[in-house]
């Protein structure tokens, strides 16, 4: 099987937001130590999101939803590196006129065949 082409761009389409969502985190980290007031909101923030995060219905729901999500991206990386696998049958018709010898029957001929 041939190997699927390469797209053009060399460079990561994750990369840019992985930055951005760092960068946030980073401030975010550096003005919780540098400020009480700031480490007070932020805890009371993680606080809350995990309450909420932790309630069954909730928790359920979206650990289903993760892996559902984990699932589709593995699948859309296997199906980029070893493309999807479409393949096209070609679907020849029998000859019209059979040639079987006396006493041979259609079933013995296609399994010789």
């Amino acid at each position: 099987m041939p190997a699927p082409k390469n797209s053009p761009s060399k460079s990561p389409w994750w990369l840019e937001s992985l930055l951005g969502s760092l960068g946030i985190i980073l401030a975010v980290g550096i003005a919780a130590y540098v400020n009480e007031t700031a480490r007070e909101i932020v805890a009371q923030g993680l606080a809350y999101l995990f309450a909420f995060f932790s309630t069954p219905f909730v928790l359920e729901t979206s650990t289903a939803f993760l892996g559902l999500c984990i699932v589709m991206f593995i699948n859309n990386r296997r199906l980029e590196r070893e493309g999807d696998g479409w393949v096209e049958m070609e679907i020849t018709e029998p000859d019209t006129v059979e040639s079987t010898t006396p006493g041979q029957t259609s079933a013995e001929k296609a399994s010789e065949a």
